[in-house]
């Protein structure tokens, strides 16, 4: 299957990606009306792409499982890095809990090498 990276089957089409079989078919009639093979031979090669890539199941599934959502790509930093956030203070709880941790550790990497 040829694809390219930023293609959309979906967007080429103007459907969604709950679109029905129906849908998918009557949408590429209507693209196909407004791009003809003789008035826009490479915008009827997209749309037929398109189409091939969503008329199949199977083709559907691999090209669903392979495309790259425009929404999800776009990251926002600011929602990731939280610098303006203060940090939790370190109270006496959180260091017992971590020297805990420490010494289980420390306690199985001393069975293990008796064993």
């Amino acid at each position: 299957m040829n694809f390219s990276f930023g293609d959309n089957p979906y967007k080429t089409l103007g459907v969604n990606q709950n679109a029905t079989e129906g849908e998918i078919k009557h949408a590429y009639f209507n693209r196909v009306r407004e791009h003809s093979p003789e008035r826009d031979p490479e915008g009827f090669k997209r749309i037929r792409a398109a189409y091939e890539k969503l008329s199949a199941a199977n083709a559907r599934a691999e090209t669903d499982l392979f495309l790259i959502d425009d929404q999800s790509a776009d990251i926002n930093v600011s929602t990731l890095e939280r610098y303006d956030a203060e940090p939790q203070p370190i109270t006496l709880k959180m260091i017992e809990s971590d020297l805990l941790a420490v010494e289980s550790i420390l306690l199985l990497e001393e069975l293990k090498s008796l064993a």
